[in-house]
């Protein structure tokens, strides 16, 4: 693979948004981006008609069969997900795209899809947003790893940057390794649901006791928020993230190590 096709498909992407006015208008009104925001990550939209990457825009068709982002010159699975948000290493180069579809939850369950798809990479050798995150991380002296990408835009453009996250997987002993260089603080924030405590539970027990300078700790999302990315839409209290001040009056924290 090129080591450009990534950045070239991350730049087509963003640019087939910049002209979507639905897409730009989920991601400004239902999600709450700013242009600003949605400019730093890049955020981009998957073509309805894939003639607009082979055709216009002279995207390599062997390429993104390699990276399993097409089936062939009119198939894609990425055609259910519009949405593309781009996954960068820790030195800000893109890698992979993951995107989400915008089909309700019921939908999605109905057609047996998961509302997230990534083309391929090592999901367990990266973090989501570390590359923008770094330095807040080495100066807060602590990170917070959360389970969605929204979950870390939001948390960014509200100005806490030490947050990143796991990429769409249960967080790994790599992972945690990478984490490391920059802090031995690490709190993990998941969802408050069955899902959420039922990873946490999974991730604690396989780390408990890897490192013993490694403060690993673990929260849950306030009740009544369905993910970080909402909590902070509707106006969460930021002192869950170690911020100043505020009353945190019905949040409750699990710690389970």
């Amino acid at each position: 693979m090129s080591e450009l096709f990534f950045e070239k498909l991350t730049d087509v992407c963003h640019q087939l948004l910049l002209d979507n006015e639905g897409l730009m208008h989920y991601l400004r009104v239902r999600r709450g981006m700013t242009n600003k925001t949605i400019g730093a990550y890049k955020l981009g939209a998957f073509p309805e008609d894939l003639r607009d990457l082979y055709d216009e825009y002279d995207v390599d068709p062997v390429e993104l069969r390699e990276q399993n982002i097409v089936w062939n010159a009119e198939q894609s699975q990425f055609k259910l997900y519009p949405v593309v948000i781009p996954i960068r290493d820790v030195q800000g180069t893109p890698i992979a795209i993951g995107c989400r579809t915008l089909l309700n939850d019921d939908k999605r369950k109905e057609m047996g899809i998961p509302k997230y798809r990534n083309s391929t990479y090592k999901k367990t050798f990266h973090l989501f947003g570390l590359d923008k995150a770094i330095e807040a991380i080495r100066q807060k002296d602590k990170v917070f790893v959360v389970e969605g990408y929204f979950d870390v835009i939001t948390a960014h453009q509200k100005g806490i940057f030490n947050v990143v996250a796991s990429c769409g997987t249960i967080f790994s002993e790599r992972q945690l390794i990478i984490l490391s260089r920059y802090t031995n603080n690490i709190c993990l924030l998941f969802d408050n649901d069955a899902p959420g405590h039922t990873s946490a539970r999974k991730v604690m027990n396989k780390l408990a006791g890897f490192d013993s300078d490694i403060n690993l700790t673990c929260k849950f999302t306030p009740e009544g928020y369905k993910d970080i990315d909402e909590y902070i839409m509707k106006g969460g209290d930021t002192a869950l993230f170690g911020e100043e001040r505020i009353d945190l009056n019905n949040v409750e924290i699990e710690t389970l190590w």
